[in-house]
């Protein structure tokens, strides 16, 4: 989001999103598709690359928090001088970018007044037993049963089918919501 009057935007600390014990080779993709082009001046996301390389099971906080995977300074420190800065690269709308789950990652400031927003899939390999569901209204089931009919949907969909009241009195308060204040103290 652009920044409040008289107010900067933070960035996000690094961090890596398998928070959990993972196997080193690639088991999920994500697919981040930019909706208005992105640079590095209205917030392109912070990669880390040959991060993808490294597992480290545990990087910080407990798990179940969103706030876990936050890297260290010092292995910040010590992945510049093997593989050299991160990058933010600049996406036209519409392109996309495609990175290893593991990789490390921030969502950086935007310092514009544009909002930058973007689409992210996340993409399992089948053999990885992946628990995670989405939960989606009932009434949109007919439409994925329909495309699954005609053999248009071609990936699998882990559902929990909930009343659609349900969906829009919680969309905003999911369990893997990002929580992307970076400014936390010890009370919070």
């Amino acid at each position: 989001m652009p920044p409040l009057p008289g107010t900067e935007n933070e960035r996000q600390p690094v961090h890596n999103d398998a928070q959990f014990p993972h196997p080193p080779p690639c088991f999920a993709l994500v697919t981040n598709v930019p909706l208005i082009g992105m640079n590095p001046e209205n917030g392109s996301t912070e990669t880390w690359p040959g991060t993808h390389n490294r597992t480290i099971a545990k990087e910080g906080g407990q798990k179940g928090q969103r706030a876990t995977g936050h890297i260290p300074q010092d292995q910040l420190d010590a992945q510049i001088a093997v593989a050299g800065p991160p990058c933010q690269p600049t996406l036209r709308k519409g392109s996309f970018a495609i990175r290893d789950f593991t990789i490390w990652h921030a969502g950086m400031p935007n310092k514009t007044q544009d909002i930058r927003i973007m689409l992210a899939q996340i993409h399992f390999a089948s053999w990885f037993p992946n628990p995670t569901r989405l939960e989606l209204s009932e009434d949109i089931k007919p439409i994925l049963e329909e495309l699954e009919a005609k053999g248009e949907l071609g990936l699998e969909v882990p559902v929990n089918w909930v009343p659609k009241e349900q969906v829009m009195a919680t969309y905003l308060d999911r369990a893997l919501g990002k929580k992307y204040k970076t400014n936390k103290t010890e009370e919070e």
